[in-house]
């Protein structure tokens, strides 16, 4: 025998005793593997959760900004120029249901260095929730944008330029019905605390501090969208209150007069759709008297407060109206232009107002930009923008000694944004 029959042998002899060892083992399958699949349902972007029905979509976006500021200058604390990189990301989950679409939205902000022309409010790294909520059929819940007007939620195509109208994310709880035909109602219950005016500003020399909230606000819109554009108006009730007033310590002063009052802001809003051009103009108006928050009183150079208190103990309620308009097109397929203008008017009852006056304000704002699309997903935009403002009475001293009513500020810079 030789060796080649001897290795031959025993390579058989050892495939028969494995072949009867594997007969004795229980058969198996190999472990399915889930692939991702694309959802269509819902638009590109979507895919399934593996193992559900859910789809998903995540997106981003990061934007730097670089922009110049002039005007004012009546203080050294201002910026000249400022720069700001945001990073943007968002979660947008959807299931169809027997009952409805069942819907969850979270979208987290991170800036650099928040963009302001006022040195003093200066912020880096900061981190912020942009929107958070649940949606189930007509039901919204959570934290989105106030369904008062829908310009600065839909729309609101500035890079960095400012307009007033309502631009508030809120905690809210909404229901919407629809009725066909384009016909659609909101009624929704939102946080007052999110729709008080900042008070940080000038009102005569008199601080304005709000107490605890015991009612929230209560706003309603009926809508009318069609292929030509959209139809809107608008309410609102809000509660302002006096907070107790405290010592130098933090201590309550005792037998304090508390003052309650009830405000309210109505609107209307209107959009025109401009296919020659691919674009749109739409228009936004308000009036509010005792809920500044709804004209978009935040954005003033000087904020207001919702009410004073005069010297007899008297609530003077703020009041005013503020509209914004926008027009927006394509020049070339790639080149989109926009211009947006806004105006904004406050003011209190004269009888015991601050300074004897009726403490007005008035602002205008308007800003132009240029946008180009560089590829699918990076744009790099140019703007300029240009905001005077007047008071009835001074709001600063220069160094000569010269009372100021008027202020104005430029505004000019560019956006770089990818998104994915």
């Amino acid at each position: 025998m030789t060796m080649k029959s001897v290795l031959l042998g025993a390579a058989a002899g050892l495939a028969a005793i494995g072949a009867a060892q594997a007969a004795d083992l229980p058969m198996t399958k190999g472990e399915a593997v889930e692939y991702v699949k694309v959802c269509s349902a819902f638009g590109p972007g979507f895919f399934y959760i593996p193992g559900s029905d859910t789809c998903l979509k995540i997106g981003g976006e990061v934007r730097a900004k670089y922009y110049g500021f002039g005007g004012t200058g009546y203080s050294r604390n201002d910026n000249r120029s400022a720069f700001d990189t945001q990073a943007r990301i968002w979660f947008d989950a959807r299931t169809q249901t027997d009952w409805g679409l069942l819907r969850s939205y979270f979208q987290i902000n991170a800036d650099s260095n928040k963009l302001t022309n006022r040195g003093g409010g200066d912020k880096r790294q900061v981190f912020s929730i942009d929107k958070a909520f649940i949606q189930f059929g007509g039901l919204t819940a959570g934290y989105a944008h106030s369904f008062f007007g829908f310009y600065d939620n839909e729309y609101g195509d500035t890079l960095e330029g400012n307009y007033y109208n309502e631009s508030s994310t809120v905690n809210l709880l909404a229901y919407t019905a629809q009725f066909g035909g384009g016909f659609s109602a909101t009624l929704s219950i939102e946080d007052g605390r999110d729709h008080r005016v900042d008070t940080t500003g000038f009102l005569g020399g008199r601080a304005v501090n709000q107490g605890g909230q015991q009612v929230p606000d209560v706003v309603g819109q009926l809508r009318y969208d069609q292929s030509w554009g959209a139809l809107a108006v608008q309410a609102a009730g809000h509660q302002f209150r006096s907070a107790d007033p405290v010592d130098a310590n933090g201590i309550i002063i005792p037998g304090s007069t508390h003052k309650n009052g009830y405000g309210y802001a109505v609107g209307a809003t209107g959009l025109i759709k401009i296919p020659a051009i691919d674009g749109w103009f739409v228009v936004e108006g308000q009036y509010a008297n005792g809920a500044l928050e709804y004209l978009g009183a935040n954005n003033t150079f000087l904020a207001r407060a919702d009410y004073f208190t005069s010297d007899v103990g008297r609530i003077k309620r703020g009041k005013g109206w503020s509209i914004t308009g926008e027009l927006s097109g394509a020049i070339t397929p790639q080149l989109q232009a926009t211009l947006v203008g806004s105006y904004i008017d406050l003011s209190y009852d004269r009888a015991g107002a601050p300074l004897g006056s009726d403490a007005a304000l008035k602002e205008f704002t308007v800003s132009g930009n240029l946008v180009y699309t560089i590829v699918k997903g990076l744009k790099v935009g140019a703007e300029v923008g240009y905001t005077y403002g007047k008071l009835d009475h001074s709001f600063w001293t220069d160094d000569k000694g010269r009372d100021h009513k008027n202020y104005n500020n430029w505004l000019a810079g560019m956006r770089i944004t990818r998104t994915f």
